[in-house]
């Protein structure tokens, strides 16, 4: 019990070398939630709902549960800002979500008929939890970040996340495709299950052996302080940037990795291949835009980011197989360059402007809002796409990467000029 306490509840103030220590936890974490994340919303899912028999339309339901589990980071603050010591309810939650995401591609395969139904009853559970503990951990991770560097500090992450997670989804790719190519579909995925239990637990550890930085203010948020984030007029920019991009992004976000093996014709050793690329570019992009951001601001980032990702989707809307082999690669490493300058920014962007109290409460209603709105618009899209096969067949889905990208553009230019110029 003491070492337990000790581990979770240590009465002592962190030292600068656990602290330091404590950082290149959440790095290697990091690394190994990466590699989870991506085997479990990308190619990886999309092949594996194939192999049972899934619908598009179904590939599309799974692939909106990501957005639709942010929902409860509008209840999470009432239990995170109550707290001095986060981190015991941030690794229940984390672990919930790593092993139930894991166990999705091994239990359904042998449930016949159930398979769908199991899959989609644990990876809504695994999203679940990954929404509740999300504005606890973010909160954590830039409270350990150091003041004078967060740039460096969040580009140095991303950059082990990309080498780390390009580098095993390169080798499961392959794997994977030479074990249907042989005719054993199943013992290829079940093998991918197995190698995410395997990193759940590892991040298990990493993360219980982070020293985490106490939080100095703590409140009895009650259900209605929740909306405080709403009623603030200086945050209300970034929240309204925020949700609207949300909005937009929605109507293509669950048909990505569909359209691009289904329509596209792209297999596993592809996509992972380019991923390699994708990677390098966005270790690149992450440490520009973190150098960038620390000798100007971050509304500049965000505003870089966001136009050449919206670009990047309208692209999708108009590729063919034909040019897929070409224009894929382009338009997946200008993607993954803009991706981690965006995040970081949009992230220290919310950390910077919102009050000491209360941080955990403005991140997850902003985060909880957005994908409520990417959620709402993905049901609409995802109603509406079957509909406009019968008629449009597989440019259908093009139709949703059009609505998407003028969304995307028109708030980038109507409400990210509105965002703060803060460091």
């Amino acid at each position: 019990m003491l070492s337990l306490r000790k581990l979770f509840f240590d009465p002592e103030p962190p030292t600068e070398e656990q602290l330091a220590r404590g950082r290149r936890c959440l790095i290697a974490e990091g690394a190994a939630a990466g590699v989870l994340y991506s085997i479990g919303t990308g190619n990886f899912l999309t092949g594996y709902l194939g192999q049972m028999g899934a619908s598009v339309s179904f590939c599309a339901l799974m692939a909106m549960i990501p957005q639709a589990g942010c929902v409860l980071q509008f209840f999470s603050p009432l239990l995170f800002e109550r707290l001095h010591h986060r981190k015991l309810a941030i690794w229940a939650l984390c672990v919930v979500f790593r092993f139930s995401l894991s166990l999705t591609f091994l239990l359904p395969a042998r449930m016949g008929p159930g398979a769908e139904a199991t899959a989609l009853v644990l990876y809504t559970l695994a999203f679940l939890a990954a929404g509740a503990v999300t504005p606890g951990l973010q909160h954590m991770t830039l409270g350990l970040a150091p003041p004078d560097a967060r740039g460096r500090f969040f580009a140095l992450k991303d950059i082990v996340a990309n080498c780390v997670n390009s580098g095993c989804t390169l080798v499961l790719g392959r794997l994977l495709d030479a074990q249907i190519d042989a005719g054993r579909a199943e013992t290829g995925y079940a093998m991918v299950g197995a190698i995410c239990l395997g990193l759940a637990a590892l991040d298990a550890g990493l993360l219980a052996a982070t020293r985490e930085n106490p939080v100095d203010f703590v409140s009895r948020m009650r259900l209605a302080d929740v909306m405080t984030p709403v009623r603030d007029k200086n945050f209300r920019p970034m929240l309204l940037y925020s949700v609207l991009g949300g909005l937009a992004g929605g109507f293509s976000a669950p048909f990505l990795v569909v359209y691009q093996m289904r329509v596209l014709g792209l297999s596993h050793t592809f996509l992972t291949t380019v991923g390699v690329v994708s990677a390098a570019a966005g270790m690149l992009g992450s440490w520009c835009w973190g150098r960038c951001a620390d000798r100007t601001n971050w509304r500049r980032v965000i505003r870089l980011t966001a136009l050449g990702s919206q670009t990047c989707t309208l692209g999708w809307a108009l590729v063919s197989p034909g040019l897929a082999p070409l224009a894929a690669p382009v338009l997946l490493v200008v993607t993954a360059a803009c991706a981690g300058g965006a995040a970081n920014a949009s992230a220290n962007l919310q950390y910077v402007c919102s009050p000491p109290s209360g941080k955990t409460a403005y991140i997850g209603v902003t985060a909880a809002l957005a994908s409520l709105g990417a959620c709402g618009s993905a049901a609409v899209a995802t109603a509406l796409q079957p509909l406009l096969e019968a008629a449009l067949g597989p440019a259908s889905i093009r139709v949703m990467f059009l609505l998407a990208a003028a969304g995307g553009l028109t708030n980038l230019f109507l409400n990210g000029r509105n965002l703060p110029r803060v460091r």
